[in-house]
């Protein structure tokens, strides 16, 4: 006699598909370069034109010194980078920015970079992917975790710096030529997923400046979080108060709910 066999029906597995590893690829890189904001549409200051003069500044470091423009008056090329902790492209460019200043410290070029965010302009679903916000003592912790090999100085308080040069996100360069005339300002390359970087413009800028040619591309558009000027702490403020007038509901857990997760099967 026949009998009725069951068989589970085979187990399709989607993630070795090229597709779909190049749907996340896709997701990956929108998150990313998405800014993370709801703020990123409203206007901030006007970026520094190609050609103009290196605005004044004199900051505090992490190391707490005051780093000023004219200490790099001997630097044949100045680079400026405005970055942060929190934003997770300026995270994935941190290692290339170390890089740039150990591979152009010997043949002139100095690298800067200045901190422009408002602490307290940073919103709670801005903070996900990070565990240190925006302050000066949270750059010292970023700073020292990472290991950083130029000056980091802070410009979150008035962002009078930052407001002069303009930065649309971090993060965000601009290369001064020995004239401290701008002949560069944008990204660093055209990937935050370093594997995939074919064009590398700032690398390609700092070299015809050293080599006393003009830079091919002067612009580049900059990839990353939105700058958090002054007036997005009121977006900030509207988060906290929506969140406040939300009623919070406390359940009591069984003794059977406590055991269970006292396990911590999860490991």
């Amino acid at each position: 006699m026949a009998r009725n066999v069951h068989r589970e029906p085979p187990q399709i597995s989607v993630w070795g598909c090229p597709k779909v590893k190049a749907f996340l690829s896709m997701l990956f890189l929108s998150l990313v370069t998405s800014g993370l904001s709801a703020n990123a549409d409203e206007p901030g200051p006007p970026t520094l034109a190609i050609g103009a003069s290196a605005p004044d500044f004199c900051l505090p470091g992490i190391d707490g010194q005051t780093r000023c423009l004219k200490d790099y008056t001997t630097s044949k090329v100045l680079v400026i980078v405005f970055t942060c902790n929190h934003c997770p492209t300026a995270q994935l460019y941190e290692g290339r920015i170390k890089q740039l200043a150990v591979d152009y410290r010997e043949r002139g070029v100095a690298l800067v970079a200045i901190q422009p965010n408002n602490p307290n302009a940073v919103r709670l679903d801005e903070m996900g992917y990070t565990d240190v916000g925006d302050s000066l003592e949270e750059m010292k912790l970023r700073a020292a975790y990472r290991h950083f090999n130029f000056p980091y100085l802070y410009d979150g308080e008035t962002q009078k710096v930052s407001r002069a040069y303009g930065p649309s996100a971090t993060p965000h360069l601009f290369i001064f030529d020995a004239e401290r005339k701008l002949r560069y300002q944008g990204r660093v390359d055209n990937n935050p997923r370093e594997r995939l970087v074919t064009s590398r413009d700032a690398r390609d800028a700092i070299e015809a400046l050293l080599r006393g040619r003009q830079v091919r591309l002067a612009k580049t558009p900059s990839v990353g979080c939105s700058t958090k000027w002054l007036y997005k702490e009121e977006g900030r403020k509207a988060e906290l108060a929506e969140i406040e007038s939300k009623p919070v509901q406390l359940l009591p857990a069984s003794v059977g709910e406590l055991t269970s997760l006292r396990k911590n099967p999860t490991g």
